[in-house]
């Protein structure tokens, strides 16, 4: 099954990546606000509310300004590790608790055909990482905001397809 993604935006003022299997759907942060998050995936005629969740990358404003709001809106699940939770818990408004998903640093969940594994960086935040994607044979890796690449994440780029 192929993958599909989106760089939706990209620096200091928001960041977010879309990215699908045909199956499954996922916004890596979401760091505009709601209505700016809506409009970026109109553009690429996808809609927030199919999203099967929201992967949280790290608590910094330009990630998770739009977060809780799409949640919020259109019942996404939010994914982070705990860390990452304690420090946007007071950023991104009162989330359900239905929508609230631990995805703890190395660690792989599966939606369907899509897996997803998650991976440290170096980065100043609670716990940052960043995820791998895997569908069928191809590979997507999402990897920005770190200090330096070490070698466990040059593995984990290592014959990605994008």
């Amino acid at each position: 099954m192929k993958l599909q993604y989106s760089v939706l935006c990209s620096g200091s003022t928001g960041n977010a990546i879309y990215v699908e299997n045909g199956e499954h759907s996922f916004l890596v942060d979401a760091g505009l606000s709601g209505k700016a998050m809506e409009a970026l995936l109109n553009n690429i005629d996808r809609e927030a509310k199919n999203l099967t969740g929201i992967l949280v990358s790290h608590e910094h404003s330009d990630h998770i300004k739009g977060v809780g709001i799409l949640a919020r809106k259109h019942k996404i699940p939010i994914y982070a590790n705990a860390k990452t939770w304690n420090a946007m818990n007071h950023l991104i408004g009162e989330i359900p608790t239905d929508l609230k998903f631990h995805f703890e640093e190395e660690e792989t969940k599966i939606f369907g055909s899509l897996q997803i594994e998650s991976f440290g960086v170096s980065h100043d935040a609670a716990q940052p990482m960043f995820y791998n994607f895997h569908s069928g044979d191809k590979k997507f890796v999402v990897i920005t905001d770190t200090g330096y690449v070490s070698d466990r994440m040059k593995g984990i780029i290592r014959n990605a397809d994008a």
